[in-house]
């Protein structure tokens, strides 16, 4: 018989234990998807589950206000959760949202320290961490926290690399964002590609590249970024923001008289629209050969527009334009210009133009008296509608002062002089 009772008894010890291990991997398993039901089973560790009560229902209130504020009970659930579970962040992150009142900053900034080191992915730490960081204006804190969220919080990444660009306007921001992007994360590409759609923010992001494009990241290699990102400047009006970027990237700018960039067409632009921006449309195509050094211009009927064109720095005075122009039939007068116009203001009139001719040729065009400092020197194509068309090539084209000499080459002499580059009187030559 006390065999018999004692069997009894510990299969329903065995029983009950089975049980209270099942209640307690119900309430573990609960705890973070079903915190409600963790909590009521009353068995095993709850003090994550009630952290996590409180993070769920404020998360749904906010989602409907966003300016709702942490209840007392939430606070109460999440006190409690932190006492018996210290390293639940959902608690911890209650607490620190929970803790507004400026009395209580140095406690807010305690708390925000400790959820820094628990943990990186908490959406409250995280916000909360962002918002202390731009309020005391701690521009390197800030954008840390800004590329952790970036790298840990998928569905909100897209508005926090937006918050970066925006932020990226803030004095001194470059100087903090380059220990951020220098290790070139994942998610660079993107942030360049938003940056530039931020009028306030692209100067500081052409500080910023520059700086990483220098020691000790290095990043030296031009992306297509980089030259919408200095097409960017010159939109929006930063012309020597724009020719900064350029030369802080490896631009090279003229040495001699000739303010040109590229005048030879000896290298495939580097940086436009420091170096030459090219057209290319469906009437109208320009291209550099850089091993032909020149320019190829082609153009049907009712193609107009700049073919080629670059920012250029101009002090009101006398100018010299040098060509020398190749073309296998003839080009209607006025077809093709050089032509300034001012960059600042588009409908300003300051400005010249003057026809490119065939052969080698010199003109001298007067800016007297302009308001404008930043031009566009742009060579320009105006087919009349039922004319046939052309090709061309532009062996070199010179801007230099009038009373300045040219001396960068011998294709430039030899446009100041008025002949064509091999010396010889101005004719038409058969294109290649």
């Amino acid at each position: 018989m006390f065999v018999i009772v004692s069997r009894i008894v510990f299969w329903l010890a065995g029983a009950a234990l089975a049980l209270a291990v099942g209640l307690a991997s119900a309430t573990i398993v609960n705890q973070v998807k079903n915190p409600i039901t963790a909590i009521a089973l009353g068995v095993g560790p709850a003090g994550i589950a009630e952290g996590n009560l409180a993070f769920a229902t404020f998360a749904t209130r906010q989602k409907q206000d966003p300016k709702t504020l942490v209840s007392g009970k939430e606070r109460a659930l999440a006190t409690k959760s932190y006492r018996s579970e210290p390293l639940s962040s959902a608690a911890l992150g209650m607490l620190i949202a929970s803790t507004t009142n400026p009395g209580d900053a140095a406690t807010r900034q305690a708390l925000l320290d400790v959820g820094g080191k628990l943990t990186r992915r908490s959406s409250l730490i995280t916000s909360a961490s962002i918002e202390a960081a731009a309020l005391g204006g701690d521009e390197p804190t800030f954008f840390l926290w800004l590329s952790r969220a970036i790298l840990t919080n998928e569905s909100l990444r897209a508005a926090y690399i937006r918050a970066m660009a925006q932020a990226t306007a803030r004095p001194g921001a470059e100087a903090a964002l380059a220990p951020v992007l220098g290790p070139d994360p994942t998610w660079a590409d993107y942030y360049w590609r938003v940056v530039m759609t931020v009028p306030e923010s692209v100067v500081n992001a052409a500080k910023l590249r520059v700086a990483l494009a220098r020691n000790p990241w290095k990043q030296t290699e031009i992306e297509d970024t980089d030259r919408f990102l200095a097409t960017q400047l010159a939109r929006f009006g930063h012309f020597g923001e724009a020719r900064d970027f350029a030369v802080g990237m490896g631009q090279k700018l003229p040495t001699s008289a000739n303010l040109v960039v590229n005048s030879d067409f000896d290298a495939t632009p580097l940086i436009a629209p420091i170096d030459w921006q090219l057209n290319s449309e469906g009437n109208l195509g320009a291209l550099i050969d850089p091993k032909g050094k020149y320019l190829s211009i082609s153009a049907i009927s009712g193609a107009r527009g700049y073919a080629a064109r670059q920012l250029i720095r101009l002090e009101p005075g006398r100018y010299s334009v040098g060509w020398a122009l190749r073309s296998g039939a003839a080009i209607s007068d006025g077809t093709l210009t050089a032509r300034l116009q001012c960059a600042e203001d588009a409908d300003s009139t300051d400005g010249a133009a003057t026809p490119l001719a065939v052969g080698a040729h010199r003109q001298t065009i007067l800016l007297l008296g302009s308001t404008c400092r930043w031009f566009w020197l742009g060579v320009t194509v105006n087919v009349p509608d039922g004319d046939a068309g052309f090709d061309a090539q532009l062996d070199y084209i010179s801007l230099t002062p009038a009373s300045g000499a040219e001396t960068a080459s011998p294709r430039s002499r030899a446009a100041q002089e008025g002949a064509d580059p091999a010396g010889k009187a101005p004719v038409s030559i058969p294109a290649p």
